[in-house]
């Protein structure tokens, strides 16, 4: 396997939504404020020690991410996502940026704490263990054999295990072969990035779990603001 972490590899982070489930319609929910700085300001702060090299995908007031991120010292592009249509099909807008290998970070998940990565991978997912069902039902579920991911499922009703799925991703240029045979998904008719996950396993590509110990969290909730304050 390569060695992931390659020179000047990229960290895509999508951020086109809005915070209206946050009780901030007016703002993209990346920029919603805990302690008085957006989530932007968490998440670039945790993936810099990564890279320097910041794609973000952008949609709902644009430019306010666009002069926030224009001020800090970091390498960044932007590309706009004119339709909603899921996370896989907003990895797909960032295709001719990409060389080779490449991280992708929703733009409301945070973390505290640190990855403990196999010494060579060439694809991976973050994975999270938590006590809470709900944290898995409200994300995705992860089952792994001989530290392989053989599946996923997104907002599962059935537990299996303990394993949260993150909304971090480590990714070869292939994935974007995998998005475009991925049909949007009946549920929301969306291209789920689960799916397109799915679909590379069934066609042999090895993706691993990249265990994470700390605090995370995806923030959909106006509660979830308030855990957040609790460890930043």
């Amino acid at each position: 396997m390569d060695n992931f972490f390659e020179k000047n590899i990229k960290c895509v982070v999508l951020c086109a939504g809005k915070g209206t489930r946050l009780n901030k319609p007016d703002l993209p929910k990346s920029m919603v404020l805990i302690k008085d700085k957006p989530l932007l300001f968490y998440i670039i702060n945790y993936w810099k020690q990564f890279t320097e090299n910041f794609i973000f995908v952008v949609g709902y007031k644009k430019e306010v991410i666009i002069e926030y991120v224009n001020k800090i010292d970091i390498n960044s592009e932007f590309i706009e996502q004119k339709e909603l249509k899921g996370i896989g099909y907003a990895v797909s807008l960032v295709e001719k940026y990409i060389n080779k290998k490449f991280i992708v970070v929703l733009g409301d998940c945070l973390c505290k704490g640190s990855f403990t990565f196999p010494k060579e991978f060439k694809q991976g997912i973050g994975v999270w263990k938590t006590s809470n069902i709900e944290d898995i039902k409200r994300s995705y579920s992860v089952e792994i054999e001989k530290d392989k991911v053989i599946r996923v499922e997104e907002k599962p009703k059935k537990l299996v295990n303990d394993l949260c799925g993150m909304g971090f991703y480590f990714f070869d240029k292939v994935v974007f072969d995998y998005i475009k045979i991925t049909p949007p998904s009946p549920l929301r008719n969306e291209i789920e990035i689960t799916d397109v996950i799915q679909k590379m396993i069934d066609g042999g590509e090895l993706i691993v779990p990249i265990f994470f110990n700390g605090f995370y969290i995806n923030i959909t909730y106006k509660e979830d603001i308030l855990i957040s304050e609790k460890y930043f």
